[in-house]
């Protein structure tokens, strides 16, 4: 008698109590299948794609034009370090030859510039190791290539009188 009283006491609480159990057992379920399925598809994504590490030469970007009178010693422009490693799917990675510096504006610039330059984006998807690079433009006063000019003498010394 006890058993069934027990059972029977509070029967409409103990149901929902049981729906509610269900239902909840099925949205975790559910949720936990969805957040797997998802994984699945970002691993298989991934492994579409072979992603690989390169190693690329790094270009200066320069504008502008220095000072008039001066000029920049292309050979002897410095670029730290000289190559960058880069990370991403090989097909965009394949096309990719150098990367390049934010461009460095030299405009009126009569003197040597020296710093740090940050590295222009490559491509949706790719990453830069480094992101900065040290830059050393020298600029120097141009020399001017003297025509030997004759001198002129006063009209009076020419002639001999």
């Amino acid at each position: 008698m006890r058993v069934k009283k027990w059972i029977t006491n509070n029967l409409g609480l103990k149901i929902l109590s049981l729906v509610l159990a269900i239902g909840t057992w099925f949205y975790v379920n559910g949720e936990l299948t969805r957040l797997k399925n998802e994984e699945e598809k970002t691993i298989v994504n991934m492994l579409r794609y072979d992603v690989i590490l390169k190693k690329l030469p790094i270009q200066l970007t320069i504008i502008g034009e220095v000072k008039k009178g001066y000029e920049i010693v292309k050979d002897n422009i410095t670029i730290e370090p000289k190559m960058c490693v880069v990370i991403g799917p090989k097909n965009i990675l394949s096309d990719v030859s150098f990367a390049r510096t934010m461009p460095v504006d030299v405009t009126e610039y009569a003197k040597d510039i020296d710093e740090q330059v940050a590295l222009a984006p490559i491509a949706t998807g790719i990453a830069l190791k480094d992101n900065f690079v040290k830059v050393y433009i020298p600029i120097v006063q141009k020399k001017e290539l003297l025509s030997p000019q004759k001198e002129e003498l006063p009209k009076n010394e020419l002639t001999n009188q």
